[in-house]
Protein backbone atom coordinates (compact mmCIF):
# COMPACT_ATOMS: atom_id res chain seq x y z
CA UNK A 1 0.00 0.00 0.00
CA UNK A 2 1.41 3.62 -0.95
CA UNK A 3 1.39 5.66 2.18
CA UNK A 4 0.56 8.98 0.16
CA UNK A 5 -2.76 6.53 -1.25
CA UNK A 6 -1.99 6.57 -4.26
CA UNK A 7 -2.57 3.63 -7.05
CA UNK A 8 -0.33 1.16 -9.02
CA UNK A 9 -1.27 2.75 -12.96
CA UNK A 10 -0.64 -0.04 -15.62
CA UNK A 11 -0.22 0.75 -19.06
CA UNK A 12 -0.93 -1.91 -21.85
CA UNK A 13 0.59 -1.32 -25.29
CA UNK A 14 1.30 -2.78 -28.12
CA UNK A 15 2.28 -2.85 -31.88
CA UNK A 16 0.11 -5.48 -34.09
CA UNK A 17 0.27 -6.03 -37.98
CA UNK A 18 -3.11 -6.03 -39.67
CA UNK A 19 -4.34 -5.79 -43.39
CA UNK A 20 -7.22 -3.82 -45.58
CA UNK A 21 -8.52 -4.71 -48.61
CA UNK A 22 -8.04 -2.06 -51.33
CA UNK A 23 -10.46 -4.16 -53.76
CA UNK A 24 -10.35 -4.87 -57.26
CA UNK A 25 -8.40 -3.16 -59.83
CA UNK A 26 -7.48 -3.84 -63.16
CA UNK A 27 -3.50 -4.32 -63.95
CA UNK A 28 -2.11 -3.44 -67.57
CA UNK A 29 0.39 -6.02 -67.86
CA UNK A 30 1.23 -9.03 -65.65
CA UNK A 31 4.64 -10.10 -66.59
CA UNK A 32 4.43 -13.80 -64.38
CA UNK A 33 2.48 -14.86 -67.52
CA UNK A 34 2.01 -12.40 -69.84
CA UNK A 35 -2.29 -11.71 -68.43
CA UNK A 36 -3.73 -8.12 -69.83
CA UNK A 37 -5.83 -5.71 -68.64
CA UNK A 38 -7.06 -8.66 -65.43
CA UNK A 39 -9.07 -7.62 -62.32
CA UNK A 40 -6.69 -8.31 -59.15
CA UNK A 41 -7.15 -7.82 -55.09
CA UNK A 42 -4.99 -4.79 -53.92
CA UNK A 43 -3.91 -5.55 -50.33
CA UNK A 44 -2.66 -3.23 -47.65
CA UNK A 45 -0.83 -4.59 -44.88
CA UNK A 46 0.60 -2.60 -41.73
CA UNK A 47 1.46 -2.25 -38.43
CA UNK A 48 -0.46 -0.51 -35.72
CA UNK A 49 0.67 0.79 -32.31
CA UNK A 50 -2.24 0.36 -29.81
CA UNK A 51 -2.21 1.79 -26.11
CA UNK A 52 -4.99 0.00 -24.16
CA UNK A 53 -5.93 -2.21 -27.36
CA UNK A 54 -6.81 0.91 -29.26
CA UNK A 55 -5.12 1.75 -32.20
CA UNK A 56 -3.18 4.75 -32.09
CA UNK A 57 -1.44 5.15 -35.49
CA UNK A 58 -0.19 2.50 -38.18
CA UNK A 59 3.18 2.49 -39.73
CA UNK A 60 5.27 0.59 -42.03
CA UNK A 61 2.64 0.32 -44.54
CA UNK A 62 3.14 -2.28 -47.71
CA UNK A 63 0.95 -2.54 -50.94
CA UNK A 64 0.11 -6.24 -52.75
CA UNK A 65 -1.52 -7.73 -55.98
CA UNK A 66 -1.90 -11.01 -56.79
CA UNK A 67 -2.19 -12.26 -60.28
CA UNK A 68 -5.32 -13.84 -60.55
CA UNK A 69 -4.54 -16.47 -63.33
CA UNK A 70 -1.04 -17.98 -61.76
CA UNK A 71 -1.48 -16.75 -58.30
CA UNK A 72 2.17 -14.59 -58.22
CA UNK A 73 2.54 -11.56 -55.33
CA UNK A 74 3.92 -8.56 -56.48
CA UNK A 75 4.82 -5.84 -54.10
CA UNK A 76 3.19 -2.39 -55.01
CA UNK A 77 5.49 0.66 -54.86
CA UNK A 78 4.73 2.73 -51.90
CA UNK A 79 3.89 5.60 -54.11
CA UNK A 80 1.80 4.01 -56.09
CA UNK A 81 0.37 2.41 -53.39
CA UNK A 82 -0.71 5.48 -51.78
CA UNK A 83 -2.49 6.75 -55.05
CA UNK A 84 -4.11 3.64 -55.20
CA UNK A 85 -5.20 3.77 -51.68
CA UNK A 86 -6.95 7.45 -52.65
CA UNK A 87 -8.72 6.68 -55.96
CA UNK A 88 -10.75 3.33 -55.83
CA UNK A 89 -11.42 4.12 -59.42
CA UNK A 90 -7.24 3.51 -60.12
CA UNK A 91 -5.33 1.47 -62.62
CA UNK A 92 -2.50 -0.40 -61.33
CA UNK A 93 0.36 0.65 -63.46
CA UNK A 94 2.54 -2.59 -63.96
CA UNK A 95 6.07 -0.58 -63.91
CA UNK A 96 5.32 0.02 -60.44
CA UNK A 97 4.75 -3.96 -59.28
CA UNK A 98 7.97 -6.06 -57.82
CA UNK A 99 7.80 -10.46 -57.72
CA UNK A 100 7.62 -11.14 -54.45
CA UNK A 101 6.95 -14.70 -54.21
CA UNK A 102 5.30 -17.41 -56.18
CA UNK A 103 6.54 -19.23 -59.38
CA UNK A 104 7.49 -17.08 -62.52
CA UNK A 105 6.08 -19.09 -65.20
CA UNK A 106 4.94 -19.08 -69.07
CA UNK A 107 1.05 -19.66 -69.74
CA UNK A 108 -0.70 -20.09 -72.74
CA UNK A 109 -1.93 -16.93 -73.97
CA UNK A 110 -4.78 -18.41 -75.86
CA UNK A 111 -6.11 -21.15 -72.84
CA UNK A 112 -3.90 -20.04 -69.66
CA UNK A 113 -2.66 -23.88 -69.67
CA UNK A 114 1.04 -23.76 -67.95
CA UNK A 115 3.66 -24.30 -70.09
CA UNK A 116 7.59 -24.75 -70.08
CA UNK A 117 9.46 -21.68 -70.76
CA UNK A 118 10.95 -23.47 -74.32
CA UNK A 119 7.77 -24.55 -75.55
CA UNK A 120 6.54 -23.01 -79.42
CA UNK A 121 3.22 -24.69 -79.14
CA UNK A 122 1.14 -25.19 -76.13
CA UNK A 123 0.28 -29.11 -75.04
CA UNK A 124 -2.88 -28.32 -73.92
CA UNK A 125 -4.77 -26.30 -77.20
CA UNK A 126 -1.93 -26.35 -79.70
CA UNK A 127 -2.02 -22.22 -80.34
CA UNK A 128 1.30 -21.30 -81.03
CA UNK A 129 3.52 -19.38 -78.78
CA UNK A 130 5.93 -17.32 -80.39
Amino acid sequence: MNPLGGGIMFLIFGVTSGAHDLGMRKCRFFPCCSLSGAMAAVTCTFQQFTLFFIPLFRFGKRYFVTCPNCGTVYEIAKDEGKRLERDPLAEINPDKMYMMQGTYRKTCPNCKFPVDPGSRYCPNCGASLM
